[in-house]
């Protein structure tokens, strides 16, 4: 099984929680939303309604390691084969240089991990097997 986990992780917080409902607010909606809304300015007119805490429900966001390694753990032990991690908001190379290339390789030292980068440069996946 393939689990795909939505994350935004910053050193703080409430910036965590700000970029993740500054790049994510869009796409929270539920699907009977999702099916009346066209065009991207729809989407984001939808958005402006979206409270930054509304994001908890759908993202999980950090700024400690250890708690994202704690979420990931739990979805392993549900029987998750593979974990696609998707920072949801910018701050990309922070992501990867401290929670990916420092923080993770303590934690999942039998895992192997995989990069994979879409043609936005805002999007970027870490697959865990």
């Amino acid at each position: 099984m393939i689990l795909k986990v939505q994350l935004s992780y910053d050193r703080n917080q409430e910036i965590a929680l700000q970029k993740a409902h500054q790049q994510w607010r869009n796409n929270i909606f539920k699907n009977i939303l999702m099916t009346e809304l066209i065009t991207p300015q729809q989407f984001d007119a939808a958005g402006e309604f979206v409270q930054s805490q509304e994001l908890y429900e759908h993202v999980r966001i950090s700024p400690d390691p250890q708690q994202h390694i704690e979420w990931l753990h739990k979805d392993m032990e549900l029987g998750f084969d593979e974990l696609i991690l998707h920072n949801v908001n910018r701050e990309q190379k922070q992501f990867i240089d401290f929670l990916v290339r420092k923080s993770f390789p303590l934690w999942f030292k039998n895992q192997d991990v995989h990069s994979n980068m879409c043609d936005r440069p805002s999007y970027r996946t870490f697959i865990f097997r």
